[in-house]
């Protein structure tokens, strides 16, 4: 299995991917700082020809420079190649609308980061029960 964290803060990227660490979650975990980033990586896939190698899980982010995790997931979701990965937003405030906008295009779930690292780890620790059920071994 593997994770896309999709984060500007290199402190919630690695806070994310200790998170990762304490549930034990002993898969492969990468890394992308914006929306451009992402699109980048997930076109580098699938020029590839590896279109199994697209991660099982993206964790989005919403407010990032060069491009917002909006922006990301409208184009995600308008190439066919992408529109079945598997989204969750987790990011630092999440109003109404936007949950209602992530919603619409498919999200899993959205999250608002908690203060607490334990907090995260129990957020993580649900978001890898997730990934359990949509890719049981």
């Amino acid at each position: 299995m593997k994770i896309l964290i999709v984060d500007d803060d290199i402190d919630d990227r690695q806070l994310i991917g200790l998170a990762f660490n304490e549930v034990g979650f002993a898969h492969s975990i990468d890394y992308v700082r914006n929306g451009e980033e992402l699109m980048n990586y997930l076109k580098e896939v699938q020029l590839s020809g590896k279109n199994g190698q697209f991660p099982d899980l993206i964790l989005l982010d919403l407010n990032m420079p060069k491009m917002d995790g909006r922006a990301a997931l409208r184009e995600i979701r308008s190439d066919s190649s992408f529109k079945n990965l598997n989204i969750i937003v987790l990011s630092t405030t999440i109003s109404n609308e936007d949950h209602k906008f992530v919603i619409d295009f498919g999200v899993l779930k959205s999250i608002t980061k908690p203060c607490g690292f334990y907090e995260l780890v129990d957020i993580v620790r649900k978001i890898c029960d997730e990934l359990t059920r949509l890719h049981p071994s």
